[in-house]
């Protein structure tokens, strides 16, 4: 399939202001569900430079500098990316096969690496009691947990939609069940770490074959040995399986943000979001 994105995020000033230098993590990820074929970025004000770096996951940033100031700040990303959406999210090996139960130790090598993703200290003990219940649910299984974390807070939770703000802390978002999808995600992120599991936030698009309007989504990627990074999708109830384009990873949400940058000047600001899908003949805008 064939999918085209276009992302554009406007910021308004009511007075002038001078842009730092930003970071954009808007290109899409290559993987085992998709290829990116064209990508194009329009900026206004028109930058001074742009240069573009490898992210510590792999993923491709841009580097964009300003001079002179401006009332305005639009990004306006484009991009054709080739997916494959059939593919068996659990087609993969868990080796070595101590892994395939939890709490998860990783191999020595492996732990290294994954160190900032396991970061649990914080974890409230209500999270830790949520977490191994469905542990215990699940008997121990780590595929098991994953998936069951997932449909639990899917069937048990309220959906709500959050466009601004930080996400909520997670024993917040447990107490009230309800929240958006970076709530949803920071919450099985501390779940997963509570059992030994690394766990990364991930910005990115979702779509699928019956339009909706077409917003920035947010789940968790789970690091299984044999499998590498898997997602899952609490605020849907499932494993990530080719409808899932992921722009930004990080073990925070500030770490995920697909556009990061300050301004100098005394000024109030305001932004809007606005996405636009075209596949299979089908157009679907936000």
């Amino acid at each position: 399939m064939l999918l085209s994105i276009k992302h554009t995020t406007s910021y308004t000033y009511d007075h002038p202001v001078l842009l730092e230098p930003h970071r954009l993590r808007l290109t899409p990820r290559t993987d085992c569900y998709g290829s990116l074929l064209e990508r194009a970025l329009k900026i206004t004000p028109h930058p001074s430079s742009i240069s573009i770096s490898v992210e510590n996951d792999g993923s491709i940033s841009h580097w964009v500098r300003f001079e002179g100031e401006t009332e305005e700040f639009i990004v306006e990303s484009q991009i054709l990316i080739s997916l494959i959406t059939d593919k068996n999210p659990f087609d993969f090996l868990i080796y070595p096969e101590t892994c395939l139960n939890l709490p998860m130790v990783y191999p020595s090598d492996m732990l290294r690496e994954l160190r900032t993703f396991l970061i649990a200290d914080s974890i409230a003990p209500q999270v830790r009691d949520f977490a191994n219940a469905i542990l215990e649910q699940a008997k121990g299984q780590t595929m098991g947990f994953l998936v069951m974390l997932s449909q639990c807070m899917k069937r048990d939770f309220v959906y709500e939609f959050r466009h601004a703000g930080a996400p909520y802390q997670p024993d917040d978002t447990l107490a009230s069940r309800r929240g958006s999808c970076r709530d949803w995600a920071i919450l099985y992120m501390a779940a997963a770490r509570a059992v030994g599991l690394a766990a990364r936030f991930v910005s990115g698009y979702y779509f699928d074959e019956n339009p909706k309007l077409p917003d920035l989504h947010a789940w968790v990627e789970v690091y299984i040995p044999g499998g590498g990074w898997r997602g899952f999708d609490p605020s849907l109830g499932l494993a990530c399986y080719g409808h899932h384009i992921a722009i930004a990873t990080g073990a925070s949400a500030a770490g995920a943000a697909p556009i990061q940058g300050t301004f100098k000047g005394y000024a109030h600001s305001e932004m809007e979001l606005a996405l636009e899908y075209h596949y299979s003949g089908v157009a679907v805008t936000s």
